[in-house]
């Protein structure tokens, strides 16, 4: 790479290390959280669900980065996340927390696929893939940071609430993101030639236009994604729940074996990216569509610790690998004037997505009495993202104009 493509991956790595940590934040500290706040069992799920919806509404600033320059929105996304976290830390009721965290998660959807947009159009084509991989890899080190806050929350002045400030870390990256981002050369050739970057129109222009110009397009987009978070989220979220409720595994062993199949994410990141830089966007991102499909079916299927630790690792690998081939496919189909906007379509289906496969294996449980064989049921959909992507063109070594 060269000295702007490896300066350009700094910043945008900085930028999205604090959102992984909110991620995976709340999820490690909610014991903490229901206690502090004197939640009830009742209320955990709405006020996670209003939690989790924060990002769908991270369209509004990937649309406004269409109209006003990455730069700015993605500056304004880390500064807004740090906030929102320094602010949680202050909250005093369960509902105070989740709208809290709403907004945190709206500003960490824009950090996200902004830093991907940002990549995608400053890195040349053979290092299109490359890159976004080694943005997910090592803003994926947020979660081992949360991991290890975590482990001294007993001994914080303020328990889990210091993780929180500890959650605004961003801020004090601003000033040198300010200083050392600047806006993508496309963005800024694009705004001179008087192409994007207008205020004509309602601000919303951006995802008018991409509606009425690119159809079909969105249509693969949405036939790619939907299915495959679908099938992902249940698939993730029900890990742990999995290995102790049915298959005996104590807090102990579930946390050894997570970590240990845990590192096969960021290998995912680098091999997708790595890899389909040379053989091609389109097979890799089926293959790895099929391949989170196996590991699910083979790790809540499986009862030898062989066959449960293969798909777990399977599955970390392929979590790690659609996070980049489906940032990049947002980014790589779309011209310049609607790549922000499209990423934010991606990131609103994919929750929504998400959710629906959530609510649908809750259905599934009433038939079948197991969460297992639910998840097992719902892999009937595998088969959809694989077709759709077929008749998507090949991106992969070529440049973004070209596409």
């Amino acid at each position: 790479m060269t000295s702007h493509e490896r300066s350009v991956l700094a910043a945008t790595c900085l930028s999205s290390l604090g959102s992984f940590y909110t991620m995976a934040l709340t999820a490690f500290a909610l014991p903490q959280i229901q206690s502090g706040l004197a939640i009830s069992e009742d209320e955990v799920g709405s006020l996670f669900a209003l939690l989790r919806f924060g990002a769908l509404f991270s369209l509004v600033l990937a649309v406004l980065a269409d109209r006003m320059g990455r730069r700015r929105l993605l500056i304004a996304s880390v500064a807004g996340c740090a906030l929102c976290n320094i602010a949680t830390a202050f909250a005093q009721s369960g509902l105070q927390l989740a709208w809290l965290q709403f907004g945190s998660r709206l500003f960490l959807g824009g950090q996200v696929l902004l830093a991907g947009v940002v990549v995608s159009e400053e890195l040349s084509a053979e290092n299109r893939g490359r890159g976004i991989g080694i943005l997910t890899a090592v803003g994926g080190l947020g979660g081992a940071l949360t991991l290890l806050a975590y482990a001294f929350v007993d001994h914080l002045p303020f328990g889990w609430r210091s993780l929180f400030v500890i959650g605004g870390f961003g801020l004090l990256c601003v000033p040198w993101l300010m200083r050392s981002l600047n806006e993508t050369r496309r963005f800024a050739g694009q705004r001179e030639q008087g192409n994007i970057g207008t205020t004509d129109g309602p601000a919303w222009q951006p995802l008018l236009d991409i509606l009425r110009l690119y159809p079909w397009r969105l249509i693969a987009l949405v036939g790619a994604i939907v299915p495959v978070a679908f099938i992902l989220e249940p698939g993730s979220v029900f890990i742990s729940k999995h290995l102790q409720d049915d298959l005996g595994y104590s807090p102990g062993q579930v946390g050894l074996l997570v970590a240990a199949c845990g590192i096969a994410t960021p290998l995912g990141n680098m091999l997708s990216g790595i890899l389909t830089d040379r053989f091609g966007r389109r097979p890799g991102t089926i293959f790895v569509s099929l391949l989170l499909s196996l590991a699910i079916a083979i790790f809540y299927n499986g009862t030898s610790m062989v066959a449960v630790a293969l798909g777990l690792a399977m599955l970390m690998l392929s979590i790690g690998g659609i996070q980049v081939l489906h940032i990049a496919l947002a980014t790589e189909l779309f011209p310049t004037a609607f790549r922000s906007t499209a990423s934010g379509i991606r990131e609103a289906v994919a929750t929504l997505g998400a959710s629906f496969g959530l609510w649908i294996l809750s259905a599934l449980y009433t038939v079948t009495g197991s969460h297992a064989d639910s998840i097992t049921w719902v892999l009937v959909l595998t088969p959809i993202a694989p077709i759709v992507l077929l008749f998507i063109p090949e991106t992969a070594g070529r440049e973004l104009e070209e596409i």
